[in-house]
């Protein structure tokens, strides 16, 4: 029989703690809901693997670096290897976290970003302490209606990403992408008492200065209220460098917290509507193995480098009003403009020749398998890495492990669009590849 434990702490910022998400400050004014700090624990046959989630943006190398050192610290170097350690995406989130050192954090950003700390240590702590006999189940469910390929070809050839609402110049994404929704329910007592789904999109749906976690949260306020338990519902957000919630064919506003309510809701509703239906999971031996894969970073060509210089003297230096978005690249605003070919410039000076990133995959004989992507990867990735698991139900959890910034398919730098964008220590062209090859192995 497994045994389960689960704990959640909230690790919600104070006031005045600048959010993450957008180019443009955007400091908090308020909370339409907590943030959370979420771990299920987990043991089979004497092994013990787990996960914790955090409703961030990201998890940068700050705060893996405080936690690693913490949770090593307290529980030891053992308990690491089979603890993956991801975030949601929510862009309404603290960006304290996000980059530079802990050392030149306001001492209102140190504050939160040592409640994050905290309560991950604290949750761990207790998810470990509360093992409880438990059967598990698992299953998969092909309906992912609320994300879409948010990278479009247009009639005239060109490819932009988040081309607007309604644009009649779309002709068609630029790809399909992996629908699938993974669910594992734990059961103790004869009641669920956590679940996991696997679910690919963006946590970008709010936009403005109050905090939440957007349609994360909303998903498992909806599960639990159902189920009349506080149970810890996370999400592991499956590969979505290049999917949101927008659907550009349509003229509507996507973009609001009442949106992040409907999207939570309806993923609650796909989630509630197959938890009859899933099958047991097997007790087998499990099997964790971690790995290092090195992510090539991008080099510019010198027609690169002579069109960011071009821009920079020629387009005006015009501030951007309201918050600073992706499309607005698309759009050709002056000031993002100006900004991206800063960032190429920075690239082509600044990057290091690559990066390492820890890669952890954890398998329940055959039957179940997870594993871990650094950054935000594309979601071919994804498709490519189930392709070839060994495991009938594959988890890819992305913003695991280790930080990283967008990896793009190889195929996608020859047609443009805002993730492509370069940036300092960007990914190259071939690192797409590098990450499934030792995905794949690792497996």
């Amino acid at each position: 029989m497994f045994k389960v434990g689960y704990a959640q702490e909230i690790i919600t910022p104070p006031v005045g703690v600048g959010l993450a998400g957008y180019f443009n400050e955007r400091p908090n004014e308020g909370m339409y809901d907590d943030l959370m700090v979420k771990v299920v624990w987990l043991e089979s046959q004497g092994t013990q693997f787990g996960f914790m989630t955090f409703d961030l943006e990201e998890v940068p190398k700050s705060l893996f670096d405080a936690l690693y050192g913490r949770l090593e610290a307290e529980f030891g170097k053992e308990l690491l290897q089979g603890l993956i350690i991801s975030a949601t995406h929510s862009h309404t989130s603290p960006g304290c976290t996000m980059e530079g050192a802990v050392e030149e954090l306001s001492p209102l950003e140190k504050f939160a970003f040592d409640e994050i700390v905290e309560g991950a240590v604290r949750a761990l702590r207790r998810a470990t302490m509360n093992l409880l006999p438990a059967q598990l189940e698992v299953g998969a469910v092909y309906n992912n209606p609320y994300a879409f390929v948010r990278r479009y070809w247009m009639k005239n050839g060109t490819l932009i990403t988040n081309p607007g609402w309604g644009n009649p110049d779309i002709d068609k994404p630029e790809s399909e992408f992996d629908r699938t929704i993974n669910i594992l329910k734990v059961v103790q007592g004869g009641r669920t008492a956590a679940i996991i789904a696997n679910i690919g999109n963006h946590g970008d749906t709010i936009g403005g200065n109050i905090v939440s976690a957007d349609w994360y949260g909303r998903f498992a306020q909806e599960i639990q209220h159902e189920l009349k338990s506080s149970l810890p519902v996370l999400v592991v957000d499956d590969a979505s460098g290049d999917i949101n919630h927008f659907d550009f064919h349509q003229k509507i506003n996507q973009s609001s917290y009442a949106e992040a309510v409907r999207i939570g809701r309806g993923y609650a509703r796909i989630v509630l509507d197959a938890l009859d239906h899933l099958e047991p999971v097997e007790e087998a031996p499990v099997e964790i193995k971690n790995a290092t894969v090195v992510i090539p970073h991008r080099r510019l060509t010198d027609a690169e480098v002579a069109e960011a210089k071009h821009i920079l003297a020629t387009v005006p230096d015009i501030p951007k009003e309201g918050d600073f978005e992706s499309q607005d690249l698309a759009n050709k605003v002056p000031a993002a403009l100006r900004y991206f070919a800063r960032r190429a410039l920075d690239c082509q000076e600044k990057s290091t020749p690559s990066h390492s990133c820890r890669l952890t995959s954890i398998k329940i004989g055959k039957q179940v398998a997870f594993t871990s992507l650094p950054g935000e990867p594309f979601n071919g990735i994804s498709r490519a890495i189930r392709a070839a698991s060994p495991c009938k139900y594959t988890f890819v959890i992305e913003l695991a492990q280790s930080r990283s910034g967008y990896v793009p398919m190889p195929e996608c730098f020859e047609h443009g669009g805002y993730e492509v964008q370069p940036d300092i220590d960007s990914a190259a062209q071939n690192a797409a590849t590098e990450i499934i090859n030792a995905a794949v192995a690792n497996l």
